[in-house]
């Protein structure tokens, strides 16, 4: 596909994907994403994206966090007798481990998302490789004294032999240090040779082996007679040593070689989960969706659609674009002031079709609609070329040529200040034979200009229509707001003056306007203030009729809801009469059954009138109100619910509409629990007894009086695993779920040991990554039993 990435600014898009990225597995599928051409393979990437955006916003994210690109040590440990690092072992075994879980994370999830599990189903699991170099290789990146009997063997030797000639030295250095032979009092190591620090002076004292010297000269490290022995046997176990973790790494490398296939494949499904990860979390930050595909008969609608890059900057001043252009419509003529909005407008574009088609979320209402576009073709932005001898115009021309060249009625085609940089008349005629010639071919055209005779020619033209930016009217600032079907002013003379021209200067140049020229500026501004009255008074009917729609359906749903509360309360309340009823009759049948005396019998009988008298109390209370009242109407901050999955009723003092949730003060425990879990209540009672609540997706969160956060940075992993601990048992005492755990990106030491910890622990029932919101890779949350 042809498309005019630089001059749409898409490098900007790569650009916030990359950083979202987890390795470089995704950063390459970023440098290699080409818009999609064909309908059904796009509509497949979309539906997976979708897909990855929905797990998101449900805070369960895949296991990706630890994915790393071990592309080149796989590469490296292609040929026969390879040898790895014990480090690219790690990460290969990370990476195998990762796999696995995504395979795992994904194989449950068929209902809600199909594509991404048929996605991670071919994903290999190879337990025997990860087994194998994790029984070899530590956390640590040493390999592992249990890797083999004979390494066990040699460094006990070596421990033993280092131990020996340490206590050799201990006894040199207090005889050297006494009589005053010694730089300082301890011994240290040379080109991995113990030595003592001797003064260079008294070397002559000291009999051994010169290493080395200090910088000043005044100091020499010498290896004493005494320890040459046992040097020397010391230095041959470690040549042994080497040797046999050579032989160790060459085998856990040939066990790497054996599944090089399908590890390699590993990767590049793996690749595109790291892309799709990235696209979803792109989404989530622009509030991104997709357009529906459609064909040529609906060419393109844009709902409230913002410029991707300036929303991801800026959403609070980003502003929307409405744009639409219906069955017959192949030009867009786009007019109004400069700074207007004019160029953003067609950049806005432009760029929404390009990473649509490349499977990215836009800043869009889901109302909209676009075709599959073959590719995009763009003239924005201009300049002299002075170095190859180009005007402005003739570089402008070259690239019109381009576009002809190339356009068809699969073409999407953006043409910044078309017909400008040379004398009006004939730039203006030479733009519109340009534009009828790209609507003879059926190309969707989309132009900006502030020539006259192309807004007469799309006013007339039955392929064209007008659309026009403007100022407001009070202080004479860009909208921003395109308005459809009327043609747009320049209004230079008015942003003259705000930019600083004299205002002599301003009068003059509104006298010599000529006459009708300034009969048809007035028609056109009279113009779009009727069409902005008009489309006012619109917006404000449809807003009425979607409020009554929607409160009939609420009004609906509550009567619905309150047949359906009344008849489960008649049944549970004649279920507790019987039980009343009953042990009442058990009760008289016991007593007759004793052949009461006369006194007895009254006593009983006193008795079970008052237990009548309470249940009679007990019916009426409940019926009067022991359950709460439940009201209809649009939820919001300070509201009384009812939390169906708790059976417990609370205040909200948060919605997040973007989420669908909402969080709400539970018996002083704040809970995030989803909307439609919630009924709004006429009031909180003032006390419930406990309620035994029924499954419910229901978060709780971390309460004042306790901290739910370790922070576990700068901690050697055993002291960090016993903060953890600790912290643990704190929050079971005190009633919580969960904890969580603040360990750093880091080299990832610490966060494996933790990980490893916390696998098969009693009393944790799950631990997993952070959200994005909640610190992401950097943290872990453990959940308890």
């Amino acid at each position: 596909m042809a498309f005019s990435e630089k001059l749409l600014d898409f490098s900007g898009v790569r650009d916030l994907l990359r950083a979202r990225c987890v390795c470089d597995l995704g950063r390459r599928r970023v440098d290699e994403l080409a818009p999609m051409t064909d309908p059904a393979r796009l509509a497949d990437a979309i539906g997976l994206t979708r897909e990855m955006m929905a797990i998101l916003a449900g805070r369960d994210e895949p296991p990706i966090h630890e994915l790393r690109d071990v592309s080149a040590s796989l590469k490296k440990a292609a040929p026969d007798r390879a040898l790895l690092e014990p480090m690219e072992l790690l990460d290969i075994k990370n990476f195998c481990e990762t796999a696995g879980r995504m395979r795992q994370f994904f194989e449950t999830r068929q209902t809600e998302s199909p594509g991404l599990k048929g996605l991670a189903l071919p994903l290999y699991e190879v337990p025997a490789l990860v087994r194998s170099i994790d029984e070899k290789i530590g956390l640590d990146g040493n390999v592992r004294d249990s890797a083999s009997e004979t390494l066990r063997q040699l460094r006990s030797e070596i421990l033993s032999s280092e131990q020996k000639i340490q206590r050799d030295l201990q006894r040199l250095v207090r005889h050297y240090a006494a009589s005053g032979d010694l730089q300082d009092d301890f011994f240290t190591l040379r080109n991995d040779r113990y030595v003592l620090p001797v003064k260079t002076s008294n070397r002559g004292k000291v009999r051994g082996i010169i290493h080395d010297s200090s910088n000043t000269g005044e100091t020499v490290f010498i290896e004493p007679m005494e320890i040459l022995e046992e040097s020397h046997k010391l230095a041959d176990l470690k040549l042994r040593e080497r040797e046999e973790i050579y032989r160790i790494l060459l085998r856990v490398a040939g066990h790497i070689r054996d599944e090089l296939g399908a590890l390699v494949a590993d990767a590049e499904i793996l690749a595109e989960f790291d892309l799709l990860f990235a696209k979803a979390r792109l989404g989530g930050l622009m509030k991104g969706a997709f357009p529906s595909l459609t064909g040529s008969d609906r060419p393109l609608s844009l709902v409230d659609a913002h410029h991707p890059l300036l929303y991801a900057a800026a959403p609070d001043q980003s502003r929307p674009l409405n744009l639409q252009l219906d069955t017959t419509d192949r030009v867009l003529v786009i007019t109004g002031p400069n700074a207007g909005g004019k160029t953003t407008s067609l950049k806005t574009v432009g760029l929404t079709v390009l990473m649509v088609q490349c499977a990215i979320p836009v800043p869009v209402n889901s109302r909209s609609h676009m075709p599959v576009f073959q590719n995009v073709l763009a003239t924005i932005g201009d300049e002299q070329n002075v170095l190859e001898g180009q005007s402005t115009f003739s570089a402008h021309m070259r690239r019109i040529v381009g576009v002809l060249n190339q356009a068809n009625d699969a073409s999407l085609v953006l043409l910044d200040e078309l017909g400008t940089a040379t004398d009006p008349n004939e730039g203006g005629a030479l733009a519109v034979a340009i534009v009828e010639a790209l609507a003879e071919r059926g190309s969707l055209t989309v132009i900006s200009t502030h020539l006259s005779v192309l807004k007469n020619w799309a006013h007339s033209h039955p392929k064209a229509r007008n659309a026009a930016f403007r100022l407001s009217d009070d202080d004479h600032r860009p909208t921003f707001r395109l308005i459809m079907d009327v043609p747009g002013i320049s209004e230079a003379l008015i942003v003259a003056e705000q930019v600083g021209i004299p205002k002599e200067i301003i009068e003059r140049a509104r006298a010599l306007r000529p006459e009708g020229e300034q009969d048809v500026t007035a028609l056109i501004l009279s113009l779009q203030q009727k069409e902005q009255s008009l489309a006012e008074e619109l917006s404000a009917l449809q807003a009425a009729t979607v409020e009554l729609d929607f409160q009939k359906s609420e009004v609906a749903r509550f009567e619905a809801k309150l047949r359906e509360d009344k008849r489960r309360y008649r049944a549970e309340m004649l279920s507790e009469k019987e039980k009343a009823i009953g042990a009442l009759r058990a009760k008289l049948e016991a007593l007759i059954a004793r052949q009461p005396s006369k006194q007895e019998l009254n006593a009983a009988r006193a008795e079970m009138a008052g237990e009548v008298e309470a249940a009679r109390r007990e019916t009426q209370a409940a019926a009067a109100g022991d359950h709460p009242v439940l009201v209809p109407g649009t939820l919001k901050k300070g509201d009384a619910v009812l939390v169906r999955s708790l059976n417990d009723e609370g205040v909200i003092q948060e919605i997040f509409d973007k989420r669908g949730e909402a969080r709400v003060m539970v018996r002083r425990m704040a809970v995030v629990v989803k909307l439609s879990d919630l009924d709004r209540v006429s009031a909180v009672s003032p006390a419930l007894p406990p309620q035994k609540t029924q499954t419910g997706h229901v978060h709780f969160q971390r309460p004042t009086d306790l901290s739910l956060t370790v922070d576990l940075h700068g901690s050697r992993a055993i002291e960090a695993i016993e903060k953890v601990e600790k912290q643990m048992d704190q929050a079971l005492s005190a009633g919580m779920g969960y904890i969580r755990v603040v360990h750093g990106q880091g080299s990832g030491a610490l966060r494996r040991a933790l990980h490893d910890h916390l696998r098969g622990h009693p009393l944790v029932k799950t631990y997993r990554h952070g959200t994005p919101a909640e610190g992401g890779g950097a943290v872990t949350i453990i959940e308890f039993e």
